[in-house]
């Protein structure tokens, strides 16, 4: 099961602005991110991505780790929306033989989970020259166990692409 993770990360290591990521992107980054979505078979956030980013719709089926009883934020209006209450190593594990391609669209903490525990086969990273305001995320030590296979620059940003080690 191969597990592809995408983030934005700003000028000082920051992945939001008042909460969300959209205002750290641009049109090259959200043309990628939706390019990764057509390759995915699910998609995983968390209760906080689902609070705080629009996730009522999607194009495939989107699981929202979270220990509420209830799906949170704005994912709980999506029709293909599903529940876990397990950890980002079990809830990868339940669904993998069912959705042979996973797409985690999650914050910092959360991908920074995925990655300590090597769960991450890609990670699609966006590095733009605005600042954010929080969550922080420190790329370096946490691309242990994977290489950087892609670095192109564009007007915006730079776009890398880390893939596991063989």
């Amino acid at each position: 099961m191969p597990v592809i993770a995408n983030l934005i990360v700003g000028i000082n290591g920051a992945t939001t602005i008042a909460g969300r990521s959209g205002p750290l992107s641009d049109t090259d980054d959200r043309q990628r991110f939706h390019e990764l979505r057509k390759r995915a078979d699910a998609i995983v956030i968390g209760g906080a991505t689902s609070r705080a980013e629009p996730y009522a719709s999607t194009p495939v089926p989107l699981i929202v780790i979270s220990h509420e009883l209830l799906i949170p934020g704005s994912a709980q209006r999506n029709p293909l929306a599903r529940l876990s209450s397990g950890t980002i190593l079990q809830t990868l594990a339940q669904y993998s033989s069912e959705f042979p391609t996973i797409l985690i669209e999650a914050g910092a903490g959360l991908l920074e989970e995925a990655l300590r525990a090597h769960l991450v086969d890609e990670l699609y990273l966006t590095r733009v020259e605005k600042s954010g305001d929080a969550p922080f995320f420190t790329v370096d030590p946490l691309t242990c166990g994977l290489i950087l296979s892609e670095n192109i620059q564009s007007q915006s940003g730079l776009f890398q692409r880390y893939a596991r080690l063989p």
